[in-house]
């Protein structure tokens, strides 16, 4: 009896069913008890109106990420585990069908097994939206999107799940290579951006990697379903990668040699490949782990060397799956000459990176600060809080980064991050965007560049939002007393408002850069409370000089900020180790201490020290304050001319 090839196959389908079926009935399970019953348990809760969704993600988040993620490389393992074991390999492919029709059924089933689930699991929350009065919890569109977008990631995560299971011969390394290849691409750029800094003066590792990479990866995807939208750019391409993955897994399985089982690669090709990745991801990572931890260029050429050592190493252990292994030095040789001549091309710089500077005809506006972290990009507007366009200040940034480049080639900035940094955020007519940043090891020399730009009105109308409020908008001014004090007092009277803002005002406008980059004296906070509910806060100091008049005429400033009365006394000490690990009482027990430390207990001297004091610990003279009604204390520090002439004449360094 001649035996027939068909397209459906009982006994593999039988067989799919016992080896794989729990997974499809658990994936139910689990989605009926994230889903269906949770919400059954909100709609008869009598408190249920204070319940609300953004989405039907928000609902038991967790557990619906790790069944997104968890369940797809389930099934890939399970369906094709027979290419592992010989004797299942020798069962299925001894039966009348084709590779392709064997492939198709698992797949088929695959499929069926991850959208069943959804496909009931949404059935029933449709029955409950259509049966109660539910649209706050979700809407038909909710449940539509949930379905669509959820089905989309897992058949994704299975396309890929399947691709790595027809390259190995270890299905415990298919989920394992499963996850790190869908992690890959995110992993990598993070190590590259990360390192990269290193070679390239003015590239911004911290602005590439503070956009959003969630899309790069289904995995970190996942984690944000509930941002999701279904009609979108992300949700296309994942759709076009899982039908070209599978695709890829079908040309892949149809020249799979059978006899290729518990290999950790089964073609030969992809073993040096493995290797390389494995061996380039640990060098960044060691490398960027010293450069973090030390900062030294000795201990970061290091962490490449013994990272790449290491990540070869393990390479061959994986692909040898022993410990004692025989190492290829002429393949880690190779390794480093093109690492080498990477590194090489990157610092010659053809594209001339380093030394790129719009022309100014090109330029639209420019962010200028100290850091990407603090660039706010506004979509709906696309200007942020500081923003500069006026020609002047365009002009001066295009000098400020011109010279930066210049002194760039004399003193060493960019490599490390030490030294005060510039952010510069170039915005282009044509709608691209140029970033660069910059770690100034002789900030002190773009002093009066960096002047002119942030004592402009511009700048300050950006940063400042007083400067861009009427007295109409304002509510009212609380203002209370910096310390362990226990003052405060709020104007709420319209005439009083209108003067004490015009005074805020002409300070603000007033302020010199050094004024704006470092405080001394802190009075008081003021926060201004508008009319939106909106609140403004700033810091009352010793730059205030306006401010801090009118406060005084109006006889309100004794019971609104920090007053010689307030003090009992102040220990300065001159201290030499970092202080910057301790906490505020272990650093005035260290001040406490110190032979030659001073007290300050005179009105007039506390007022002066109150004065000149900054907020930050790292001047050149350490400060514990201590207060009448507290025993809390405060660590402030003097520095360069603004310590008091009365604490030079103690420590004798006039």
């Amino acid at each position: 009896m001649s035996s027939r090839i068909t397209w459906f196959n009982r006994e593999l389908i039988i067989y799919i069913f016992r080896s794989t079926g729990w997974i499809g009935f658990l994936y139910l399970v689990g989605l009926i008890f994230s889903l269906p019953l949770e919400m059954l348990a909100i709609i008869l809760n009598e408190n249920n109106e204070y319940v609300e969704f953004n989405n039907l993600f928000s609902c038991q988040q967790m557990i619906q990420f790790v069944l997104v993620i968890v369940i797809p490389v389930l099934l890939a393992i399970f369906l094709f585990r027979f290419l592992q074991m010989k004797q299942a390999s020798d069962f299925i492919h001894s039966l009348p069908i084709t590779r392709r029709s064997i492939y198709v059924h698992m797949i088929g089933t695959g499929i069926g097994f991850m959208g069943l689930p959804i496909l009931l699991t949404g059935s029933i929350l449709i029955l409950f939206h259509s049966a109660i009065d539910i649209e706050r919890l979700y809407t038909m569109t909710d449940i539509w999107s949930w379905m669509g977008i959820t089905f989309i990631l897992e058949a994704l995560i299975f396309s890929v799940a399947v691709l790595i299971g027809m390259v190995t011969g270890l299905s415990a390394f298919q989920g394992l290579l499963t996850y790190i290849f869908l992690a890959l691409p995110v992993g990598l750029f993070v190590l590259f951006a990360a390192n990269v800094k290193f070679l390239i003066a003015g590239f911004s590792a911290d602005y590439y990697l503070s956009g959003n990479l969630n899309g790069i990866s289904p995995l970190l995807a996942a984690t944000e379903m509930e941002k999701i939208t279904f009609f979108s750019v992300n949700t296309l391409i994942y759709s076009i990668l899982t039908f070209l993955f599978l695709i890829s897994s079908l040309f892949l399985y149809e020249r799979r040699k059978l006899e290729h089982v518990s290999q950790a690669f089964v073609y030969p090709k992809i073993k040096p490949l493995f290797k390389f990745v494995l061996t380039i991801c640990m060098m960044l990572f060691t490398g960027l782990y010293f450069s973090e931890t030390t900062g030294k260029p000795g201990w970061i050429f290091f962490g490449y060397a013994a990272g790449s050592l290491f990540g070869y190493y393990l390479g061959e252990i994986v692909l040898q799956k022993t410990w004692r292994i025989r190492v290829n030095l002429k393949g880690y040789v190779t390794f480093i000459v093109v690492i080498i001549v990477l590194v090489l091309f990157i610092k010659i710089d053809p594209i001339q990176y380093k030394a790129k500077i719009p022309d100014e005809k090109m330029i639209s506006q420019i962010y200028i600060g100290d850091s990407p972290l603090f660039f706010e990009d506004d979509g709906a507007s696309n200007k942020p809080s500081n923003y500069l366009n006026e020609k002047e200040n365009i002009e001066a940034i295009r000098l400020l980064h011109q010279e930066i480049i210049d002194k760039g080639k004399k003193v060493s900035i960019g490599e490390l991050n030490d030294g005060q940094s510039v952010f510069l955020m170039y915005e282009l007519k044509n709608g691209k965007r140029l970033a660069r940043e910059y770690h100034l090891q002789n900030y002190d020399s773009y002093m009066p560049l960096l002047a002119k730009i942030y004592e402009s009105n511009e700048y300050k109308k950006m940063v400042n939002e007083l400067l861009n409020v009427s007295t109409e908008d304002i509510s009212k001014i609380k203002i209370t007393a910096s310390g362990q004090v226990d003052k405060s007092i709020t104007i709420t009277d319209g005439q009083q408002l209108e003067a004490a803002v015009q005074a805020l005002s002409e300070d603000l406008n007033n302020q010199s850069f050094a004024q704006m980059t470092s405080s001394f004296g802190d009075f008081a906070t003021i926060e201004i409370l508008l009319n939106n509910n909106k609140t403004m806060y700033l810091n009352w100091d010793s730059s205030y000089t306006q401010f801090s008049k009118w406060m005084e005429n109006t006889g309100q400033s004794e019971k609104a900020r920090l007053m010689a009365d307030d003090i009992s006394y102040i220990l300065v000490a001159k201290i030499d180790s970092q202080i910057y690990s301790s906490s505020e009482s272990e650093l005035a027990q260290q001040i406490e201490q110190q032979p030659n430390r001073m007290k300050i207990k005179t009105a007039s001297e506390i007022e002066t020290a109150i004065d000149h004091a900054q907020i930050d610990w790292g001047g050149d003279y350490s400060a514990a304050f201590y207060y009448k009604e507290s025993r809390d204390v405060d660590i402030k520090s003097f520095s360069g001319e603004h310590v008091p002439g009365f604490i030079m004449d103690h420590f004798n360094e006039r």
